[in-house]
Parts: C-alpha cells; sequence; structure tokens
C-alpha cells in the first residue's frame, strides 16, 4: 500500500481482510482526585477541598476469520465500531518503519459500505510523534529568556523578545501539527477507498 512521508518518517499501510466472528463492547471508568489534606492543632486547622475526576473509556473486542481460515482478536479503545457477525470487513493499519508496533486506522465494513477511522489523523501523529510541541516547552522559552537577559542585559527587554520568538513558535507548530492531521487523514481515506469500492 501508499507510504506516507513526513520530515524523514515513514508510515507503511497493510490491509487484513476477514469476516467477523463475535463482537463485543465495554466500557470502562477511570478516577482520579486529590486533595482533602490539611491539618488540625488545639487553635483550629483546615481541610482542603477534594478533588474527584472520572472518565470513561470505550473498549471494543471482536474476533474475525481471515481469508487464508486463521482466527485474529481486534482490541480498540476510544471508539466504538458498529460492526455485527458474518460482516465481511477490511482493517488498515499504520506502522512507523523501522519499528515494531503498529496501530489500526481504519476500518471497512463491505456489507454496510461503510468507512471508520479507528485512529484518525490527531491521533496517530499523537501516538507516533511526528509532529508535536517540544516536550519542556516552557523550559525552553525560559532558557532563551535568560540567554537574552544575559546578552542584553536587561530582563524585560529579553522577556519581550523570548516572547515574540516563542509565540511564533508556537503558532507555527500549531499549523504544521494542523496540516499533518489533515494530509494524515486524506491519506487514510484514500487508500482505504479502494477497499470501499470492492462493497
Amino acid at each position: 500500500m501508499e507510504t506516507f512521508t513526513y520530515r524523514g518518517k515513514t508510515l507503511e499501510f497493510r490491509s487484513i481482510t476477514g469476516t467477523v466472528l463475535d463482537t463485543s463492547t465495554r466500557s470502562e471508568t477511570h478516577i482520579s482526585g486529590g486533595g482533602g489534606g490539611g491539618y488540625i492543632g488545639p487553635n483550629g486547622g483546615h481541610i482542603d477541598n477534594i478533588s474527584i475526576r472520572s472518565h470513561n473509556t470505550t473498549l471494543q473486542e471482536f474476533w474475525i476469520k481471515t481469508e487464508d481460515g486463521m482466527e485474529k482478536s481486534v482490541n480498540i479503545s476510544g471508539t466504538s465500531i458498529p460492526l455485527r457477525a458474518n460482516q465481511r470487513i477490511t482493517l488498515i493499519s499504520a506502522e512507523q518503519k523501522g519499528r515494531n508496533e503498529g496501530w489500526y486506522a481504519s476500518v471497512i465494513n463491505h456489507n454496510a459500505n461503510q468507512f471508520s477511522f479507528i485512529c484518525d489523523g490527531a491521533s496517530l501523529n499523537n501516538l507516533m510523534k511526528l509532529e508535536v510541541f517540544p516536550k519542556h516547552f516552557l523550559l525552553i522559552g525560559f532558557a532563551l529568556w535568560a540567554g537574552l537577559a544575559i546578552a542584553f542585559h536587561d530582563g524585560w527587554l529579553a522577556i519581550f523578545f523570548a516572547t515574540i520568538v516563542m509565540g511564533i513558535f508556537a503558532i507555527n507548530k500549531k499549523a504544521r501539527i494542523k496540516r499533518l492531521i489533515s494530509s494524515l487523514n486524506a491519506h487514510i481515506e484514500k487508500i482505504s477507498q479502494p477497499f470501499l469500492q470492492r462493497s
């Protein structure tokens, strides 16, 4: 299948076609929180507020029987694909060249003549780190400010220039990420289309 190359990184795509044997979907709730600390003394005290957060994750598992007769389990999270037993589907996976890990990008349901993203361009970019903000963006900004402050002997002037430089960097980076996501989505749809036409 046609590869996707971005700034020296190549994504390879593979397909597998089979018949759905069984499918199940479940939801997992993840709870996190903090706070509740404080102290109580002879003259009073205080207790901090407790913050509780929760989010649900959709998990789907289905089994397919491939065209060569093998049975394969497929697990996806974060989305639910409408499938039922005996439907014929094609899964397209993406893998960065040179790395031994990949993710399902899309599924074509031949019986329903339907295309669905499993991992869209934004998700693949986050997983493969093709174009993301530097992990230590604020630290880089601070280092730039410190260097300019030493060079200019003026902390306020350094803040002004560092803010401009980092602002331009952030705007350009966001624009590149947006273009990459759009291109990736278009590529996934393009390589999926021939399979959809076979439905």
